[in-house]
Order: C-alpha cells, then sequence, then structure tokens
C-alpha cells in the first residue's frame, strides 16, 4: 500500500471518525469498495446531511448578502451571487454567518503556474550566472518549483475563485458538509448513504487532486484514479 493510499485512508478516519484496520484496507479496491467499508463503520446512517448542509449554507447567504431566500437553490451559480469584485469581503461575512468551516477561495491557476515560473527563476536563474550546471541547477529548479508551488499562500487576500471548481450552491453546500461532517452528524445523530457518497468523493477529490468526475463507485484507486 503505497503512501497516497495510507494518506487518503487517513484522511477519511480522520473525516469520518472511524478506524480502519491495515486487513480491511489492503481488501480495498474500488472506491464503492471504499464507500462501502465506511458504511460498516458508522451506526444508523439516516438523517440527510446533504440538506442541512444546504439550508445552512442558504441561510448564510441570505442574512449575510440581504437576498431572498429563493433565489438561492441549489441550482444557483455562485458566480450570480457573488461576483468577483467584492466577493472576498461577502465571502468573510458568509463564513462569519453560518457558524460552520466555510472553504478558503482558491487562487487563479494562472496565478499559480505564474508561481512556480517565478521560484524556478529565483533559484535557476542565479546559478546559471554563478556557473553551476548539470545536475546541481536541475536540483536548484526543482527547489524553486517547490517553492512557486507555495508562494501564493503568502498573498491569501489575491485569491478570488471559488474552491474545488465549485460553480452552483449546491457544490459548495457538498464542500461545506466534507468540512464539517463530524459536527453535522453529532448534532442529527447520523447520516444517509447518499451524504457519506459525497463527503467520500470530496475526501478523495481534496486528498489526491483528481478531477471528481473521475470518482465513480467503479474507479479502481490504483488503475484509473492513479492513487498508489
Amino acid at each position: 500500500m503505497g503512501l497516497d493510499t495510507v494518506e487518503l485512508l487517513l484522511a477519511v478516519e480522520d473525516t469520518f471518525q472511524i478506524h480502519i484496520e491495515d486487513e480491511e484496507a489492503g481488501r480495498v479496491a474500488t472506491v464503492d469498495d471504499l464507500h462501502q467499508l465506511v458504511l460498516s463503520k458508522l451506526v444508523g446512517p439516516s438523517a440527510c446531511l446533504t440538506s442541512i448542509a444546504f439550508y445552512r449554507t442558504r441561510r448564510a447567504f441570505v442574512d449575510s448578502l440581504g437576498i431572498d431566500r429563493h433565489q438561492v437553490r441549489t441550482w444557483t451559480l455562485l458566480e450570480l451571487l457573488l461576483p468577483r469584485e467584492g466577493r472576498r469581503e461577502k465571502w468573510r461575512r458568509i463564513q462569519s454567518r453560518l457558524k460552520l468551516k466555510l472553504p478558503h477561495l482558491a487562487h487563479p491557476a494562472w496565478m499559480q503556474i505564474l508561481s512556480i515560473f517565478v521560484g524556478a527563476s529565483l533559484t535557476a536563474v542565479p546559478a546559471m550566472y554563478a556557473g553551476i550546471r548539470g545536475i546541481w541547477l536541475i536540483a536548484l529548479g526543482l527547489i524553486g518549483f517547490f517553492i512557486g508551488l507555495f508562494l501564493p499562500q503568502l498573498a491569501p487576500w489575491l485569491a478570488s475563485d471559488f474552491p474545488n471548481d465549485d460553480i452552483t450552491i449546491g457544490d459548495l453546500a457538498r464542500d461545506v458538509l466534507a468540512a464539517n461532517y463530524k459536527q453535522l452528524a453529532a448534532e442529527v445523530g447520523g447520516a444517509s448513504k447518499r451524504d457519506v457518497w459525497e463527503t467520500l468523493c470530496r475526501v478523495i477529490v481534496d486528498q489526491t487532486g483528481v478531477d471528481k468526475e473521475l470518482v465513480k463507485p467503479g474507479a479502481f484507486l490504483a488503475e484509473t484514479l492513479l492513487i498508489d
């Protein structure tokens, strides 16, 4: 079992507050195998946490933006309610009203690419002028690459994209559920199978970075999702 799989299982354990034995983990091949394993560890799944997460998210939007609740449906586009101008301030107000963990806004993809280029240049270019060549130049370039990956974190005020490529209020509500599963499940005494599935998919996407469209019941963790 590779490190990626171990990290994923640890994240699943933390999210659902369960313990997965090594021999149980060894029998997990597909996403559905993992889903069924999680369900077997949970007692009495019943309440619809997805709906609860949506209603709380909707209430936070309505209260913080001063809009009618009928304007906020699961299919409502986030862009319509939160245009880019002033988005960060409104996002903070929604977070304050929600009383749950709200995913952070993300940096635009172009910023990540630019940061990687800048990070690599800051290490590789001076090294070239200093006469460093070969494997040491490659090593310095890689160091700069990884520095670039973290540069956007130093400028959180520039984050303006919706998290996890969310498009609708429904998408965001599912992210809210994934971030607050333990709290919501404790409040209502359980969760539905669909909630467990939705939350598990979010955990897989967050941990691996795979396209959420690839996370299907029959998808193999190793062959399809490339989780080592």
